[in-house]
C-alpha cells in the first residue's frame, strides 16, 4: 500500500463519524423540547394569599395554614374542580396521587392541592381514597381567578388539567386531564434534581 492510498484510507477513516453526525443532525432532528407537558411562558406567577388558606376534607374543614409554611418551597401539582368530582376530576385526582408516589424518596417535596370551585366538601370516600392531597376552599381564591386568566387567553386551553408550580410559586407547565403519568414524573424529575429549591 503506497503512502497515498494509506493517506486516502486514514482520512476516510476520520470522517466517517463527522458524516454519520451530519446526516443524523439533518435527516433525524433532536426535538426541540425535551418536556412532556405544555410550558407556561412566561411563567404564571400565582399570587401570595396574603395570610392563610382555608383547608376542606380531611384535614379539618375551616382550618388555617399559612401559606409560607404550607406550600411555598414545596412543589405543586395542583388542580381545580367542584366538590362532587366526577369521573374526570378523579382522573386528575389518580394522576397527582400516582405521580408523586412513583417520584420516590423526593416525593416529600411535592404537595398535592385541589382547589375546590363551590361550597361543598369532597366526600368521605373521595378523601380516604386520596389521603394527603390538600383541598381548598377557593371559590374566591386569588389563585382560581389567575388560572381564569391564564385560560381566558388560550382559547385551546380548558381548566380541566394538571398544573404544575414550582417552590417559588411559579406556575410553570400544565397536562391534559388524562396525561401520562409516567411521563409526569420525568418532568418533574427532571426540574426538581437541576433546582437548588424545595
Amino acid at each position: 500500500m503506497n503512502h497515498r492510498v494509506k493517506l486516502v484510507a486514514i482520512c476516510a477513516v476520520f470522517s466517517v463519524p463527522l458524516i454519520a453526525a451530519a446526516v443524523v443532525f439533518f435527516l433525524l432532528p433532536p426535538s426541540k423540547t425535551m418536556n412532556y407537558g405544555a410550558l407556561v411562558q412566561p411563567v404564571l406567577a400565582l399570587p401570595e394569599v396574603p395570610v392563610s388558606l382555608t383547608l376542606a376534607g380531611n384535614v379539618g374543614d375551616g382550618k388555617q395554614i399559612n401559606i409560607d409554611r404550607g406550600l411555598r418551597g414545596k412543589w405543586l401539582l395542583v388542580m381545580q374542580d367542584s366538590s362532587a368530582c366526577a369521573e374526570r376530576c378523579q382522573k386528575k385526582l389518580y394522576a397527582m396521587r400516582q405521580a408523586r408516589t412513583i417520584i420516590g424518596r423526593e416525593q416529600d417535596r411535592v404537595m398535592r392541592v385541589v382547589l375546590l370551585t363551590d361550597d361543598g366538601q369532597p366526600s368521605a370516600e373521595l378523601q380516604t381514597a386520596y389521603q394527603g392531597t390538600i383541598w381548598v376552599k377557593a371559590k374566591d381564591h386569588p389563585w382560581v381567578a389567575a388560572l381564569a386568566k391564564l385560560n381566558a387567553a388560550d382559547s385551546n386551553k380548558s381548566t380541566d388539567e394538571i398544573y404544575g408550580v414550582d417552590t417559588l410559586g411559579n406556575l410553570f407547565i400544565r397536562y391534559q386531564h388524562d396525561a401520562d403519568i409516567k411521563r409526569i414524573v420525568r418532568d418533574f424529575n427532571r426540574v426538581m434534581k437541576a433546582s437548588q429549591i424545595g
